[in-house]
C-alpha cells in the first residue's frame, strides 16, 4: 500500500492545503497516515498553544542560523536577548523575537524547495522533542493560526436503539480557513476498550466518511475532506471501534447530530 508523502501531511497539519484529492481520502481512511496526521496536528497545536510565547526563551544567535539555513529563509540577524529587567534599569526596551520568514515555494502540489524542507523539518521535530528550548520560538513563529470563523456548534447526543450511552454527549464545532473547513468535536463518554472514530453520515444512513479517531482526552480537529457534499454527507456521528484493524465503522454509535442549514454550503473545496 502506498501511503501519503509524511511532507504532505506535515502542511496539512500545518493547515496547508498539499497534495492531491487521493492524498487527502488516503489520508482520512488509512488508520497509518491519519494517526500520523494526528500526531503532527498536536504538534502544531502544542506550538500554537495560548500562552506559549511567554514561556520561551530567546534562543543564541546559531540556532537562528540552522533555522534559517533549513527552510531556506533570508538571514535575521538575532540581537542578544536582554531580560526586562535589564532593559528597565538601561531604559531600553528588550528587542522583539525575530520572525523567520521563509521564501515562497512552487503551487500546490507535492512541496518542494522551502515549503519541503519547512514540511520535512516538522515531521523530524515531531519524532522527537519538539517543544523544547532553543528552536521553539522559531516553530510558533513559522505555524502561526490561520484566521478561522465559527460556521456551526452542533451537539451530539445518544440515540434510542443505544441505551448504554444515553450518559454520553458530545459537541462538533465546525470551523472554516480561507482554504478549508475544520471539526473540532469533544466527547463526553466513559473509556472502553477500543477508541472513539468520528464520522460524517450520508442522509442515506448507510455511506459514511471517517474524520479521524480521538484522542485519549476525547477530543480532536479533523480536516473536513476537500469535495465533501455536505448537503449529503449532513450528520456527525462518533461510533466506538475495536482494536480489530477493520477501517469499517462498528455499527456501534455512541452519539450523533446534524450539521444545521448554516454549515450545508455544498462541496467543500481546496483553495
Amino acid at each position: 500500500m502506498s501511503h501519503t508523502d509524511p511532507e504532505i501531511l506535515a502542511l496539512r497539519a500545518l493547515g496547508e492545503t498539499a497534495g492531491t484529492a487521493h492524498d487527502a481520502e488516503h489520508a482520512a481512511t488509512c488508520p497509518r497516515c491519519r494517526a500520523e496526521l494526528a500526531r503532527l496536528t498536536e504538534v502544531v497545536e502544542l506550538a500554537r498553544g495560548e500562552g506559549a510565547a511567554e514561556r520561551l526563551q530567546a534562543p543564541p544567535p546559531r540556532v537562528w542560523d540552522r533555522i534559517s539555513a533549513a527552510v531556506g529563509a533570508d538571514p535575521v540577524p538575532v540581537p542578544v536577548p536582554v531580560s526586562p529587567a535589564t532593559a528597565a534599569a538601561n531604559g531600553t526596551s528588550a528587542p522583539p523575537v525575530p520572525r523567520i520568514r521563509p521564501r515562497r515555494g512552487p503551487g500546490p502540489g507535492r512541496p518542494h524547495g522551502p515549503r519541503r524542507r519547512l514540511a520535512t523539518g516538522l515531521a523530524g521535530l515531531a519524532a522527537g522533542l519538539i517543544v523544547g528550548i532553543a528552536g521553539t520560538a522559531g516553530i510558533v513563529q513559522l505555524t502561526q493560526t490561520p484566521a478561522t470563523r465559527v460556521v456551526a456548534q452542533i451537539a451530539l447526543s445518544p440515540l434510542p436503539q443505544f441505551p448504554q450511552w444515553q450518559d454520553a454527549a458530545g459537541t462538533a464545532v465546525m470551523r472554516a480557513t480561507a482554504s478549508q473547513q475544520l471539526m473540532v468535536v469533544t466527547l463526553d463518554a466513559p473509556r472502553q476498550p477500543g477508541f472513539y472514530e468520528v464520522w460524517l453520515l450520508a442522509r442515506d444512513g448507510v455511506s459514511m466518511i471517517s474524520l479521524g479517531d480521538l484522542n485519549a482526552g476525547h477530543t480532536g480537529t479533523f480536516i473536513i475532506p476537500p469535495g465533501t457534499d455536505l448537503r449529503n454527507y449532513s450528520r456527525i456521528d462518533i461510533s466506538l471501534q475495536p482494536f480489530d484493524g477493520s477501517t469499517q465503522h462498528s455499527k456501534t454509535s455512541v452519539v450523533r447530530g446534524s450539521l444545521p442549514a448554516a454549515a450545508l454550503g455544498g462541496t467543500t473545496s481546496p483553495r
